[in-house]
Order: structure tokens, then sequence, then C-alpha cells
């Protein structure tokens, strides 16, 4: 029996059908990625096989007494807890039973009859501790953590004072801590930087139970994939063997399908030929019925591409106003104290640059500080006059029950129904997905969403910060290609070293 099994499911969002008799098998030590283009319903799956959600029809089994661990990308968990907390909180039960040991020890130095037994069960404790590598525990938190770069100063902040990277670090440390018989991961590498894949990588290569991750990094599943399972047209194809024999092998399944499908388009056209001259006469009505009724018991093939949506991105220009847009002059940045040593740098006319760094080190709050938001520690920053900014943030908060018509509409209300459908069918979120609420849709047609307010505004400046979380690799080359042909200056926080690289002038290390 498989680890995990989604038979012959379907489900609905509304009026839009993501599923038709979709089925995903998940064996036993097997390392797997479900890949597919956004909106097609890889984050529903792995909702569906954790029991978040039911499916219309079809079933979804564990086998007994498998343990899971669950990395969604939208984690809800208390965020005023410590971080050492959270994470070593994995190790309740073995902190329990050392408590317990501590107080046998305790009582039996008291000497009272029957002083033997407590310590014959502390030293039973002792050994069992001993051989789950609870004192090494430390040891162990602490390698994960230098892995994934949550540094050791930040163990005793809350959750909700680290950055959303250093977050997202948490609960990924948390995962892989728990040692699961499966691991179900949503987008694990969104926020972590070469190195750290590179970490992660390893890890998941060494670890010995089952996965199953969704990624759009393409770069990461040619290192993790054995099993790839292809989520499209509404149904799930496996493919054994890594990510590039995938990609060979869904060619060739894509072109005998397509030789597949216009064979049975001239044969049901032939038929429907034969019964459309036949029908009337009577010597030969009964088998133009015979071949109708042929036809009409066919199973049909659907068009092929039909979920090949376009993605189109352009932000408009406005004019040139100097050569020097942006000025950073020993500019200190943080809250109660600076994040970083001071910052100078020129940004000059047209010029794209990257900014990098680890997870909290203060990337954002560079921005955050240059646009305004919160006020610098010391030095200074200069815009030329005339710039316009167009600003896509990371951590922008967003009502999840509106519609991307609705979200449009809060910020061109002047728009006509008709504009704004254009608006979001040009970035890809067309038809029905204009019209259901946020939370329904994936992150990366969440992203696009917002994008989709920046085509409208005009600018002479451009600011991202992680915009390609979430993104499908179409929706990725859509935009570089958009940020590549704009006239003005541009700066780019991103960890995906692929998107930014061949795209930037320079980079920044922070």
């Amino acid at each position: 029996m498989a680890l995990l099994e989604l038979k012959d499911i379907e489900f609905n969002y509304s009026d839009r059908e993501l599923y038709r008799g979709a089925s995903l098998k998940l064996n036993k030590g097997e390392h797997a990625v479900l890949i597919g283009a956004n909106g097609a319903g890889k984050t529903t799956i792995l909702n569906l096989a954790v029991g978040e959600i039911k499916p219309d029809k079809g079933s979804v089994s564990w086998e007994p007494h498998v343990t899971y661990s669950y990395l969604d990308q939208q984690l809800k968990v208390k965020t005023d807890m410590p971080l050492s907390q959270y994470l070593y909180g994995v190790y309740q039960d073995l902190f329990a039973k050392e408590r317990e040991m501590e107080s046998l020890y305790l009582e039996a130095s008291e000497g009272k009859p029957g002083y033997e037994k407590l310590l014959n069960r502390a030293e039973k404790l002792g050994d069992e501790l001993n051989e789950k590598g609870f004192y090494s525990l430390q040891e162990k938190v602490g390698r994960l953590c230098d892995g994934l770069g949550l540094v050791k100063n930040k163990l005793q902040e809350p959750l909700h004072k680290l950055s959303s990277g250093e977050r997202e670090k948490a609960y990924l440390a948390k995962m892989l801590l728990e040692e699961h018989d499966v691991l179900l991961m949503d987008e694990p590498t969104n926020f972590l930087d070469q190195g750290q894949v590179a970490w992660l990588v390893g890890y998941l290569n060494s670890y010995p139970n089952a996965f199953l991750v969704v990624s759009h990094d393409e770069a990461f599943l040619e290192k993790i994939a054995q099993v790839v399972f292809c989520l499209e047209n509404g149904t799930i194809s496996r493919y054994k063997g890594t990510y590039e024999d995938f990609v060979i092998q869904h060619e060739l399944d894509k072109e005998q399908y397509q030789k597949n499908y216009e064979a049975q388009q001239r044969y049901i056209k032939k038929e429907e030929q034969f019964i459309a001259s036949h029908i009337v006469r009577a010597t030969s009505a009964g088998a133009a019925k015979s071949h109708r009724a042929r036809l009409a018991h066919l199973e049909r093939l659907e068009a092929p591409g039909r979920s090949d949506v376009k993605v189109h991105f352009t932000f408009p220009f406005t004019k040139d106003v100097g050569q020097k847009p942006l000025e950073v002059e020993e500019l200190a940045i943080g809250y109660d104290h600076p994040l970083l040593e001071p910052i100078s740098f020129l940004l000059r006319k047209g010029e794209k640059i990257a900014i990098l760094g680890h997870n909290g080190v203060g990337k954002t709050t560079f921005l955050k500080t240059i646009l305004g938001e919160i006020p610098s520690l010391g030095g200074s920053f200069k815009w030329l006059d005339g710039i316009q900014l167009n600003y896509f943030g990371q951590d922008e908060k967003i009502d999840l029950n509106l519609s991307p018509f609705d979200y449009v509409k809060t910020f061109y209300p002047n728009l006509t129904n008709t504009e704004v459908r254009s608006l979001l069918g040009a970035v890809g979120v067309q038809k029905e997905l204009a019209l259901r609420k946020m939370k329904e849709l994936s992150g990366g047609e969440q992203t696009k969403a917002r994008l989709a307010i920046m085509t409208k505004k005009k600018s002479n400046f451009l600011i991202f910060d992680e915009p390609t979380n979430h993104l499908d690799q179409k929706a990725k080359d859509a935009l570089f290609e958009a940020i590549a042909s704009f006239p003005g200056a541009v700066i780019i926080v991103s960890h995906e070293k692929d998107f930014y690289d061949g795209l930037v002038d320079y980079e920044l290390n922070f």
C-alpha cells in the first residue's frame, strides 16, 4: 500500500473544475516533486492530502500510523513564542522524560524503602534519552539552523519579530527536525539564498523517508527529484526519473497526444459526415444511428494546450529626469540599532541592480527606508526631482476575501469592468479566476494580481522585493522580459540567481 494515495479526485472552486479523476501515489522512501502552472491546483492537492479540504469525488488515504509534516504557503502559528521554544518544542516529550528522570533521582536520593525501583526507572529513562540523541539536540538544532541561515542571536526573538523570510526558515527547520515519514513542502526555497538551497538539497537527498515537494525552481527540482508528478489539464501524470528525464519524456508525450487528438478529430469529422448524409435515408438510417451512438460514447480528448495561459507584463515608462536618480551616502538602517555598516552607492540612469544578502540582514528594511516608510538612523539618500516610483513589496498585506477584480478596483476605481478584466487577463488571471477570492487562488495567481497593479502605473523607477516567489517559469520569463525592456532604473531584491543573472548591471551584497 502507498504511504499516501489520492484516487480519482474531482474538486471544484465555484464553477471552476480543477481535477477530473486525478490520482497520485507516494510510496515509501520516494523523493517526489509535484509541478504544474500557476493555478493548476498544486497547493490544493497538498491541502487535500492533509485533510484541510475534502474532494468533491474520489478518496484520500494514508497508510495507518504514517506521520507527516506539512510546510504550506501560509502557515498559521502562535507568533509570540521565542524561536528556540518553537524549535525545541519538537522534542517536548523528551524534555518531559528528562524532568521525570530528574524527579526520580531526586526522590531516590532520600533513601526511602523502594528507592532501588526508582533508580532503575530513572536509569531506563536515561538510556532511552541517550538512544534518541537527547544529549546532542543542541548540536543537531544548531547544525540545521546554520544550514538554513537562522543566526543564533535570533533564537530568543519571538517569531513575530523575525523577518518574513526568517519565519519561513523557522517553519522549515521545525518540519525537518520532526523527521516524519513524509515531508509535504510547498515552495520551500522561496526565502533561501543559493548556499541555503544547496544545503537543503543535500539534506533532502540524504533523507531516508519520503517527500513530496511543490516548487517552480527548476534547478532545485533537477537536484532532488526521483519521481515527477505533472499536474495539467485536470489530471496527474507520473514520471520516474530526474526532472531532466521528465522534461524530455513530457515533450514526447505532448507530441504523441497532439497526434492522437488530431487523429480523433479526423475520425469524429468523418463519422459526423456519414451520419449527416445517411440519417435521412430510409435504407441507411439504422447504420447512421449506430454510428451516432458510437460517437456519443466516445471519450473525447481535450484540445492540447487548453490551460496554456499567456502571461505578459509591461511597466509604463514616463520620462528620464537626469543621470543620477538615486544617491545613497553613509546610510544607516534599522529600528533600535543599525543592522549594517553604513551603505553608500550611486545608481545611474537606466541601471538595474540586485541587492543580495541572507534573510534578516536588512534588505527589505533598506527599501522601506529609501521609500520613506521608516526613518533612517543616519546618513542620507537623495532621489532626483521627478522620480516616480513603482514598488512591489514582499510583505504587502492584502484582503484575501477580495477577488482580483475588486483588488484592482481599489487602486483604479475609474476603470471599466472590461478594462479591469483586460488588465488581469494580460498577466494570466483570466475568466473566473478574476472573480474568485484571493484566498482561493494560488500564491502565483495572487502575485500576478499584485503585479497587474504595477502594469497600470507610469513610472521611471521600479523596485521589486522578491517578486518571483510562487511564480511559475513562464511568468518569471515574462517578468524578466518586462524588466529588461524598462528604460528606467531598477532595484531588485531576489534570492533567485537564475532570475536576476543577466538582467542586472551589478550586485550589491549586504
